[in-house]
């Protein structure tokens, strides 16, 4: 499962993802942008409309959403649970989110799991130091681990099984984000607009350009060494959510010379060690996106590409490793891809 810890985990955040606009223009518009930091990472707003100020409604997303779920604001809702181990009557985001995730968790098999973050703190991938890991260590913290089992959902909050369990429902926080900020849009009627918060994004209608939004997947072996802005290949997005989620920028080297992925396999308690370098994923709703790419990396290719073949409404395209150079793979209805050359 991909870290996400929403405050300020991620100064150099996972994109993935670029935006093209076309060289065919058709009737240019005005866009309002609305930009600046969040959950440890940037948003960016571009709004087909420059009568109206969302800026007073967008705060009020990103500051419910904080409220609920930042584990690294002390105030949180999440925070209040791992702390004491229960929370009673949480807000509507709380349990909305928290009802997301447990949806997720059952599609993806666990593999989509909120109870990791004992794991994943024990692993070296949150603020608090890298403990010393072995087979034993991590049996013990993987009997903390189990959504379904390890939290007792009540008609007045949640209560954890076990002493020590604790809560991290940011993997879906990103897209959750985005998925409300859009819901703002619509409400509005406003038709041409691009969110995007930390390389993830949804967008409707046309760009600037006036023509169909279109996003650069991000080739991984080339952002390795630090060069960003080569691209494996261009899509369309045209009202659905996008998210990558990949093993490439966030890892370490522990001392037998393993190296150690930020993205932890509930089902082993280990970081993965898949083929699978990267994925991209198109859903209708962006914390659809968001949620599938992160198991989606925790369960590597083979099973994950079989899962979203089943999923409506789902696409996704696999960067498989390994073979000497990159492969890409994708599913049978994944949009029309323009093949970039990452060399330029």
């Amino acid at each position: 499962m991909q870290v996400k810890n929403m405050l300020l985990s991620r100064i150099l955040p996972f994109a993935g993802l670029l935006i093209f606009f076309s060289c065919a223009q058709e009737k240019q518009q005005e866009f309002k942008t609305y930009e600046g930091e969040i959950f440890g990472t940037y948003y960016r707003i571009q709004v087909g409309d420059l009568k109206q100020d969302f800026q007073p409604k967008f705060d009020s997303v990103f500051t419910i959403i904080n409220s609920a779920s930042n584990s690294y604001i002390q105030e949180s809702e999440v925070s209040s649970f791992n702390n004491t181990g229960k929370l009673i009557n949480p807000s509507f985001t709380f349990r909305d989110m928290m009802d997301s995730s447990m949806k997720y968790h059952q599609l993806s098999n666990g593999f989509f799991e909120p109870t990791l973050f004992p794991l994943l703190k024990a692993w070296g991938f949150s603020f608090e130091a890298r403990e010393s890991m072995d087979s034993a260590k991590v049996a013990e913290l993987k009997k903390l681990i189990g959504f379904e089992s390890k939290i007792i959902r009540l008609d007045s909050g949640y209560v954890a099984a076990d002493e020590g369990v604790k809560l991290d429902i940011t993997g879906i926080g990103e897209g959750y984000a985005i998925d409300k900020l859009t819901e703002v849009l619509n409400l509005a009627g406003i038709e041409n607009y691009m969110v995007e918060i930390g390389g993830e994004m949804k967008a409707k209608g046309k760009n600037p350009r006036g023509t169909t939004w279109t996003i650069g997947i991000e080739d991984p072996a080339q952002a390795e060494l630090g060069i960003g802005s080569s691209m494996l290949a261009k899509v369309e997005l045209d009202g659905r959510g996008i998210s990558s989620s990949g093993n490439y920028r966030k890892f370490y080297m522990d001392e037998q010379g393993n190296r150690r992925a930020h993205i932890v396999d509930p089902l082993t308690g280990f970081p993965v060690s898949h083929s699978m370098v990267s994925v991209s994923v198109f859903a209708n709703s962006a914390t659809e996106a968001d949620a599938l790419a992160t198991a989606f990396m925790a369960m590597g290719p083979e099973k994950a590409k079989e899962l979203a073949e089943k999923l409506p409404g789902v696409e996704a395209m696999f960067v498989i490793g390994g073979q000497g150079k990159l492969q890409m793979e994708f599913t049978s209805g994944f949009p029309k891809v323009e093949q970039s050359d990452s060399s330029q």
